[in-house]
C-alpha cells in the first residue's frame, strides 16, 4: 500500500531579534506524508522550509520541483535531493534535509533521510532513522507536486 503525499500552506513567522537581525517570514508548502507534518519531524527543529517556498526564486522552485519528479540530476553531489533547505537564503552549504529518491516500477521512494551540505561527505542521518522510507504512487505523486507548483504561484500573486 502506497503512503499517502499531501502539501500542505504553513508559515515561518518573521522575528525581530536584538541588534536589529531578524529572521524573515516565509511561506512555504509543507510535505505531509500519511497526515504528518515532514516540516514538524524534521525540518522546523532544524529552521528550514521545504524547497518549496513562496519568497525563493521561481526557476530555482520548478528546479527543486523537476529533481523531485527525478527530472533532474541531484542537487547535492552525494546524490541525494533536497526536501527542506536554510529559511533565510535557501542555499544548501547552510545544510538541508535531504533523501535518496528512486523510481521503483510505479513507486517513487524517499529514504535515509539525513541532514548534510553541499562541501562534506558526511550525511547525520541518526536523528532521522526512525522517519521513512516513504513509497508514493508515481502518478499520484506527480499530481500532487505539480498541484502545489500551482499553489505556490497564487500564493506569489
Amino acid at each position: 500500500m502506497a503512503d499517502d503525499l499531501t502539501l500542505s500552506p504553513l508559515v515561518r513567522s518573521g522575528v525581530r531579534m536584538s541588534a536589529g537581525a531578524r529572521k524573515s517570514e516565509r511561506h512555504f508548502l509543507d510535505f505531509v506524508v500519511n497526515g504528518r507534518s515532514l516540516w514538524q519531524a524534521v525540518g522546523e527543529g532544524n529552521d528550514t522550509v521545504s524547497i518549496l517556498c513562496a519568497e525563493f526564486v521561481m526557476d530555482e522552485t520548478i528546479a527543486a520541483l523537476e529533481r523531485l519528479l527525478l527530472q533532474r540530476e541531484a542537487d547535492i553531489p552525494s546524490g541525494r535531493r533536497s526536501l527542506f533547505v536554510c529559511a533565510e537564503c535557501g542555499d544548501l552549504g547552510c545544510g538541508a534535509i535531504t533523501a535518496l529518491m528512486v523510481k521503483d516500477g510505479n513507486s517513487i521512494l524517499w529514504k535515509d533521510l539525513g541532514r548534510e551540505n553541499n562541501y562534506e561527505k558526511e550525511v547525520e542521518v541518526g536523528p532521522f532513522r526512525n522517519i521513512g522510507p516513504f513509497a508514493f504512487d508515481a502518478a499520484r505523486y506527480q499530481y500532487v507536486l505539480l498541484e502545489g507548483l500551482q499553489h505556490l504561484e497564487s500564493m506569489r500573486r
